[in-house]
């Protein structure tokens, strides 16, 4: 144990010297916090990984025809198997990005998707991640510092190496460089809001591994609809992929939101002119919507003729009648969230509302019903985690973020971003993450 409580310590310590920190939601307020690092690794069985690695590439592969669907043909609305009120009404359609084709029709290069694992042992999937997937860096860098401190922990034949982020990643760069002329030669550019971004630890460390540069958007400036990046020390390089962990909004103001402050004037200009390649497309947000979430099985039945590999956590959409009432007559085994808020806003569980709250949230879903859905409470595993005390340990539950890399093909990091919640003795929350070890036998 006392080598666990050291690499706790020395993972916690580096984090904070580095200033990564997260986002969670506590009592409905959004806080930033370090969410400290547990030494314990959840471990996935090689069947394990190949049951969600199928699920993965499955469901990844659906949203990304659906993404291309939506902005050109429209088919899947011309057929009837989702309701326009559930797409082009949503505040995540993006008009501006219709008949825009991304470089090889891929917008969603990098998917997270967050998973649960219930008591009976099935998995689900919860939410998908698109404009900001972000998470990814922190179990990779944590696997690092603890290797130095215990080497012996890793000497595991049958453990997979989480090493190889940098070469998904650097080989996403290539292939849509190497696909586009027009691209060759240019650099990535991680586009950042500056060290106030709760991304920013992340950028800086996805750009140590590839060899791309930290960039806000006054370095960049758009010219003869090319994108070139001034450098610090002076003079301009071209810009052959923007990677950014921002939502469309915060893209280009003459586009999208006028009052962003990071925004790059006349991005959108360049890419459409072919000019330059942004990870993930702008667009790709729409298939975040919560709302949209309930169809993606209709998704994968729709454009791959294949029946769910991953279903969803049993989701109700009240804009049904007949979920409606379900919804409404089952309040207290359920839980809300709002659509239209944001999604790293914290679910409302109905168990816990006062009798006037739940008055308040039936008259809001009756009168705006596309805007909620509701899901079922899953029994989640729990895992191990090292106590406060160094020497003992606690069951927590805990989810899983696993990572979709979409080139020339499909993969799923062998990886993940596992967070866990516990009680402390006060009875406030703690959160936490861990490293994810994916075994190959």
């Amino acid at each position: 144990m006392e080598k666990l409580d050291l690499q706790r310590q020395r993972v916690n310590d580096w984090m904070l010297e580095q200033g990564a920190c997260f986002a969670v939601v506590r009592q409905g307020q959004r806080q930033i916090t370090q969410r400290p690092f547990d030494p314990i690794p959840r471990v996935l069985s090689a069947k394990t990984f190949t049951h969600l690695e199928q699920g993965l590439i499955q469901r990844v592969n659906a949203l990304n025809i659906f993404l291309n669907d939506i902005y050109h043909d429209r088919m899947i609305l011309r057929d009837g198997k989702i309701p326009e009120e559930f797409v082009l009404p949503s505040p995540d359609f993006r008009t501006q990005c219709m008949r825009i084709q991304p470089p090889k029709s891929v917008y969603t290069h990098i998917t997270a998707t967050d998973l649960v694992c219930s008591t009976r042992g099935k998995w689900y999937a919860m939410e998908d991640s698109l404009s900001v997937p972000d998470g990814i860096a922190y179990p990779h860098f944590a696997r690092k510092l603890c290797r130095e401190i215990a080497p012996e922990n890793y000497q595991v034949p049958e453990l997979c190496d989480n090493c190889g982020l940098d070469i998904l990643l650097r080989q996403l760069y290539r292939d849509i460089m190497d696909d586009d002329p027009e691209l060759e030669g240019g650099i990535v550019v991680l586009l950042s809001q500056g060290k106030q971004d709760l991304s920013y630890f992340e950028l800086c460390y996805m750009a140590k591994l590839t060899g791309a540069v930290v960039a806000e958007a006054e370095q960049l400036i758009v010219m003869d609809n090319k994108v070139y990046y001034q450098a610090p020390e002076g003079g301009f390089q071209r810009v052959a992929i923007i990677h950014r962990l921002a939502l469309d909004s915060m893209l280009d103001p003459l586009c999208f939101d006028e009052d962003t402050p990071c925004g790059v004037p006349h991005l959108m200009e360049a890419y459409c002119a072919g000019h330059i390649a942004i990870i993930n497309a702008p667009g790709c947000s729409l298939a975040e919507d919560r709302g949209l979430h309930y169809f993606i099985p209709t998704m994968i039945r729709y454009y791959l003729d294949e029946e769910p590999i991953l279903p969803n956590v049993p989701t109700f959409v009240p804009w049904y009648p007949d979920q409606k009432k379900y919804v409404l007559e089952h309040m207290d085994s359920l839980i809300f969230k709002d659509v239209s808020s944001d999604r790293r806003a914290g679910a409302v569980y109905g168990d816990t509302l006062t009798t006037q709250e739940k008055r308040e949230l039936t008259q809001r879903i009756i009168r705006e019903p596309r805007r909620y859905i509701a899901q079922s409470r899953i029994e989640v595993e729990t895992q191990p985690v090292l106590a406060e005390d160094g020497v003992s340990t606690r069951q927590a539950k805990c989810d899983f973020r696993a990572y979709t890399v979409h080139s020339d093909s499909l993969r799923v990091w062998m990886g993940g971003l596992s967070r866990f919640t516990v009680m402390k003795a006060d009875g406030t929350p703690a959160s936490g993450f861990k490293d994810t070890w994916v075994m190959s036998e």
